[in-house]
This record gives C-alpha cells, structure tokens and sequence, in this order.
C-alpha cells in the first residue's frame, strides 16, 4: 500500500526512535532494520504486504490511518468531449435475442431473485441472533462484564498449566485460522479452563482464548523453578547483546541487566555515543571472558503484576544481574565511565538518561 509523506515521515520517525530505545528484542531489530532500510530507499512508495503492516502497526504502536481522500482521482478523471453541433446521434439498435438465452433467461431471473432476498435473510437472522445472545434472559441481575474477573467458584478449583514453548500464540478459537490475541512467553503461567481435541482453552492476562495443547504442560519449564535462584554460569553460556543486554542459555528471551544504562550502538544520537557504546559493549565481553566465577541472578522486572514476560512487560525481556569475580559488571562499567546508574520503580521506570552527546 502507498503512504502518504506524512505517514512516512512519522513511521521512519517512530522506527528511528524504537530502535535507538534498546528495548526491541533480536526479531523486531531484524525486523525494523529491513523496514528503515525500505522506507530509506522508496519512501512513499514503499509497498508492504499485509502481515508486514500489521507487525509493522503493532510493534510501533501506530494509530490506524483513515482512508485518505485526495483530489488526485478527481483529477483524473476523463470528461466526455461535447457532442458537436450539427452532428446526429444515433441509438444502438437492440441485438436479437438467441433461441439459448431465451431458454435461459427465466433460470438467471429466478437465481437473481432469491439472491436479493435470501441474502438479506440470512443477514437479519444472524443480527437478531447477535442481539439475542447480548440481551437473552438470565439467573441472576446483570453486572458490567469484567473480562479479567474470575469467579469465586472457579478460582477455588482453578487448574494452572505453564506455556513450554519460547513464544507461542494465544488464538481466539481452537484452531490456526482463528486471530491471534497475544503472543505468550515460555514459563507463563494460564488458567486451563477446559480442552477441545488438541487445542486447551485457557486465561491469561491477554484475556480468554485457545492455544495448542502440545505447548502447555502442568509442570514449569527449568528455567521457571530456577528463575529465583542464583546461578553459577561460563562464559559459553553468554551472549553478549549490547552493554547492558545479555543472552543466558537456557533463558526463554534476552535479559535486560538492570541497576545500570549504556550508550546505545544502534541509531546513536552522536558518534560519541555509538563509540562509547561499543567500548562499553566490549568491555562487558572482555568482563565474562576474564572472569574467574560468573553468577546471575535473575530479579523481577519493574512492570505491573502479571505482566512479565510477556511483550506488555519489557518488550517480552527478563531481567537480572551479572557477576564477575564477586563484582556487578554495572558497578565496574560506571566506575570506568561507560556506563550511568539506572534506577527503576517497583512497577515503571524513569526515562533513560543519555548524557553522552553533551
């Protein structure tokens, strides 16, 4: 589809920003780099497929652009040249109708009627049944739907499952062409509410839907039930993302190191800070290869209750602290200047300081 300058303008401005922020994990970077360089190169013209807007709408949060309207139809549209003076207009004269088409005729003209009136009936049927179903009679007084409210019944003998996959789809039925309503992170853990051949229906903080049996188990995944613990790792089990970003083997998602901010290596505000973000990226890795003993600890991201590890909390991120011979590398990397502290609240954190280009 076409965009408009504006709409150019704003999406390359929002996809710049996302990526400066470090908060897009490896597929939206991979994503968003292959979308600015496409926006780069054909501007207005960019053409994108459907999936592609959506994904593009949904990780940039955009507003849903009306259908615009321009004067460019109008412009060029083709007026018929006056008929000249003098001249004769002649009529078509009717063609004959064939011995086939005679024959015929009364079978297309009964198919056209019942298509203009059974249509429209089946139309008004389902209305009245979706009215139906909202206004139908019922036990007890009505209360405003709460979506996220659990009956009393039901959470006495509510049944817990855990999702075994990195991230899987939450549908809004039991089968693949259903919509997706979420994406939910391995480790989470859902309401089983009832199961449907290979598929289980189940409550999460996306709401009520349906996700394939296979990727939901009673038991929480390893990663889960050590989750609090802290962890005594090698250098191998580590990769290196950016200054303040690491990749633990046998974690669903990156972690975000917290505590500390780095300069940012991607879409920088300056030089100074896309070469202070690569020293501080370096010396991290120089930090976990050198180190003696390496311990992590994984601590609770600053994000509303229920919400982590999910992509509402941390952009689907955990979070956690890294030691080196007894030391937290965000220590040693703001007493080296490559790195500023970084506090968050227990539900929200502050805006980044970026003190790097002044």
């Amino acid at each position: 589809m076409p965009f408009s300058s504006d709409r150019t303008k704003e999406i390359q401005a929002r996809i710049d920003a996302r990526l400066r922020s470090g908060q897009a994990n490896d597929w939206e970077m991979s994503f968003l780099i292959n979308m600015a360089d496409r926006f780069r190169r054909y501007g207005t013209e960019t053409r994108l497929s459907k999936a592609q807007y959506a994904s593009l709408h949904k990780v940039l949060k955009l507003e849903r652009q009306s259908p615009t309207q321009t004067d460019a139809t109008a412009d060029t549209r083709v007026s018929k040249p006056a008929p000249k003076r003098g001249s004769r207009s002649y009529r078509a004269s009717p063609r004959p109708m064939s011995v086939t088409s005679a024959i015929t005729a009364p079978r297309r003209a009964v198919r056209k009627v019942q298509r203009q009136i059974i249509v429209p009936l089946i139309i008004a049927v389902a209305l009245v049944a979706a009215v139906g179903s909202l206004f139908g009679p019922t036990d007890s007084p009505s209360k405003p739907h709460n979506p996220s409210a659990i009956p009393t019944s039901q959470t006495a003998n509510a049944a817990y499952v855990y999702v075994t996959g990195t991230r899987v789809n939450q549908r809004s039925g039991p089968s693949t062409s259903n919509p997706v309503m979420g994406v939910l992170s391995k480790g989470t853990r859902v309401e089983k509410l009832r199961g449907q051949g290979q598929w289980t229906q189940i409550r999460s903080n996306l709401g009520t839907g349906w996700m394939s049996s296979g990727f939901l188990s009673s038991v929480a995944p390893a990663a889960v039930r050590s989750a609090s613990r802290t962890r005594s790792l090698r250098a191998g089990d580590i990769r290196i993302v950016d200054g303040d970003t690491i990749d633990v083997r046998g974690m669903p998602a990156n972690v975000r190191l917290v505590g500390f901010n780095t300069p940012e290596t991607w879409k920088p505000s300056c030089t100074a800070e896309r070469q202070l973000g690569e020293r501080a990226t370096a010396r991290l890795g120089q930090l976990v290869r050198d180190a003696a003993a390496i311990e992590f600890e994984r601590v609770a991201c600053a994000c509303r209750p229920g919400t982590e590890g999910t992509d509402q909390c941390n952009f689907g991120r955990l979070c956690g602290a890294l030691f080196v011979n007894g030391q937290d590398v965000g220590r040693r990397l703001i007493a080296e200047g490559l790195a500023v502290p970084y506090r968050c609240g227990r539900t929200s954190c502050p805006p980044r300081p970026e003190p790097w280009c002044r």
